[in-house]
């Protein structure tokens, strides 16, 4: 018969099929689930574990390594909430594994085989009992924890509602922190405006800058952070473990709506292993504790709060007001019954300052102002002209919506004149612009010539040609210059040429052109306007016509009484039922034209009492002519 102490290495040589078997006994058994779902590895590290326990307790007689492992293994059980009844079907499978083993391994030595299994059967009943009876201590203490945990978790939940003092809130969570989780000292920092924690109270510390040198670092953390001093990341804070005398510090940050608020710190002695269900109520602690502190600050900064939102308030009307007030657009504002809420300087000046406007009807004030039909509608009015007390002006009407509801409508308004002075610029910058193409354009092509003749080695040409382009140049701007003094005009035409030239179109001053000076009340840029326009448009006429039929006439002569523009073209003519229309915004027989160019140019023209007239054939050309009185009476 062989000894019990050979049963060592017995256990030794079947521990991989004690593994193996009772893997197959749990997959033939179907459960526990929880095993079933456990990795491969990790139940053959914890049987391997098992059959080590045993030997030991085997070779050295004594049942303090068997017990050892299964106080891990029911720690770990319980707070993974795995039952009793599941450990001990996992150790009955463990069992029948290891006495299949054992009898392959001694099935020739049928005496020895029945005597060790009766000492296995000995040693693991002895092993159930001890784990059922420290499984259920633990479940014990578990529960007697949990009910203190709930109870002083509902004292603070308590607290939170009662309390309106933001340092007794802060002292009792600091108190029952430790006393809740069994810390030697603890703290609680509150994050400033300027997102920097300042300790507001601690409790048990030996050094007072000891909790603000870790809540400094609280940014850096997780929202619960347990940090041993033996942890690689705990260096910058050694200091503050060997002063302290302690082990663990556990960081619980404080949480409103997302935003950190705070920190509480909790110090340790012990270098405690806290469970999932430890992590649990600390975050449950945590949350209660950042709503007592938010609860507690609302309370206490309720009125200097208010004070700051009637300042801000004040502040942003005052903005809104000087806003409203300094905009060169005239603004009123009704509400949904028709009554002004609002109207600024320009908006009471086009009014000639009609006191106290605010509060009364619109209707009474103008009544075709379109705004109640706004508000009924709730549709927004762009760029409509409307005569506004003694001025001309461009208007847009919008409906004001809260909530998806109209709740009063807006106008904004400027005098057309500013309109048109923007619109004269923006034409002048515009013919500026394409005669500088146009003329950049004509001389790339004079210097693609001269590169040549360069290349050639034709000197001679070079130099006849540039005296040849020189001559031309200087031909053109001393006729325009000649007769045209207003440079504003002269540069005008120069690029006229130059662009009608790049398309194949010949423009023609007539020799008895002559301006001297503008009209006082006909500007440089009305000029431009007026001439940029009709020669543009007697360009785009004549470009899909022969060679033969692409020129066009300009006619300026400043006579007596008038000033007189022509500018005649060979073009496809205009309609008698188009030349009715041509004038009106809009209107355009050309594909992608806005229709703007004529109608500003009628504008310009009777703006300064002039007029304008169309004379055309079709097939034939068009001939528009301006008359500008020199003076106005």
């Amino acid at each position: 018969m062989i000894p019990i102490v050979n049963l060592v290495g017995i256990l030794s040589s079947i521990e991989k099929d004690i593994n193996s078997g009772t893997i197959i006994e749990l997959k033939k058994a179907g459960g526990p689930a929880f095993y079933l779902a456990m990795n491969l590895g990790t139940l053959v590290e914890e049987f391997t574990g098992l059959t080590q326990a045993l030997i030991n307790t085997i070779q050295y007689n004594s049942f303090s390594h068997l017990t050892s492992y299964l106080n891990t293994i029911c720690k770990l059980r319980l707070e993974q909430r795995v039952r009793l009844s599941d450990i001990m079907t996992v150790f009955d499978l463990y069992e029948t594994a290891l006495k299949d083993a054992m009898s392959l391994y001694l099935q020739q030595d049928l005496v020895s085989l029945n005597y060790l299994r009766r000492e296995i059967d000995t040693l693991l009943d002895r092993a159930r009992v001890y784990a059922s009876e420290y499984f259920f201590s633990l479940y014990e203490q578990t529960v007697f924890k949990q009910f203190e945990q709930l109870r002083i978790i509902n004292e603070l939940s308590a607290h939170t509602a009662s309390s309106l003092n933001l340092n007794e809130t802060l002292n009792f969570i600091v108190t029952n922190a430790v006393r809740l989780f069994k810390a030697n000292c603890g703290s609680i920092s509150l994050v400033d405006k300027n997102g920097e924690y300042l300790t507001r109270v601690s409790y048990g510390w030996r050094e007072e800058n000891s909790p603000q040198i870790l809540s400094h670092s609280a940014p850096l953390f997780a929202d619960i952070t347990a940090l041993s001093g033996k942890d690689p990341a705990a260096g910058s804070f050694k200091e503050v473990f060997v002063c302290e005398r302690l082990s663990k510090f556990i960081l619980l940050k404080l949480r409103s709506n997302q935003t950190v608020t705070g920190v509480l710190i909790l110090g340790f002695k012990d270098d405690l292993n806290f469970t999932g269900n430890d992590k649990r109520v600390l975050f449950t602690f945590a949350n209660h504790a950042a709503v007592a502190v938010r609860n507690a600050q609302l309370y206490g900064d309720t009125d200097q709060k208010l004070q700051e939102q009637v300042h801000e308030a004040t502040v942003l009307l005052e903005q809104n007001r000087a806003i409203l007030h300094s905009m060169r657009e005239g603004v009123i504002a009704i509400d949904a019954g028709g009554y002004i809420t609002a109207i600024n300087h320009e908006a009471l000046r086009m009014l000639d300052d009609i006191p106290e406007l605010v509060g009364k009807p619109i209707e009474d004030l103008i009544p075709e102002s379109r705004l109640p039909i706004v508000v009924a509608t709730g549709r927004a009015e762009y760029d409509q002209e409307y005569r506004f007390g003694s001025h001309g002006v461009i208007v847009n009407r919008v409906p004001i919506i809260v909530d998806g509801k109209v709740t009063g409508a807006i106008a904004t308004f400027r005098d057309k004149q500013d309109y048109k002075q923007i619109a004269e610029e923006l034409i002048g910058v515009k013919s500026l612009l394409e005669s500088m193409r146009a003329q950049s354009h004509e001389f790339i092509n004079k210097l693609h010539a001269i590169s040549g003749l360069i290349q050639m080695e034709q000197y001679d040409k070079v130099v006849e040609l540039i005296n040849q382009i020189y001559q031309n140049k200087q031909e053109l701007i001393s006729f325009i210059v000649k007769r045209i003094h207003d440079k504003a005009t002269a540069g005008l035409l120069l690029g006229k040429v130059s662009q009608a030239e790049e398309k194949g179109v010949k423009l023609r001053i007539t020799s008895r052109t002559r301006l001297k000076t503008l009209p006082a009340h006909f500007s440089s840029v009305a000029m431009v306007t007026v001439l940029g326009n009709l020669v543009t448009n007697a360009i785009e006429a004549v470009l899909d016509q022969t060679a033969e039929r692409r020129v066009i006439h300009v006619h300026i002569f400043e006579g007596k009484k008038y000033l007189n523009i022509t500018v005649s073209d060979n073009g496809q003519g205009i309609s008698r039922q188009n030349q009715k229309l041509i004038f009106q915004r809009g209107f355009s027989t050309k594909k992608g034209s806005r229709g703007i160019g004529l109608a500003l140019v009628r504008q310009e023209v009777e703006a300064s009492g002039g007029k304008i007239a169309v004379q055309s054939q079709q097939d034939v050309g068009s001939r528009f002519s301006v008359m500008v009185p020199l003076a106005i009476k």
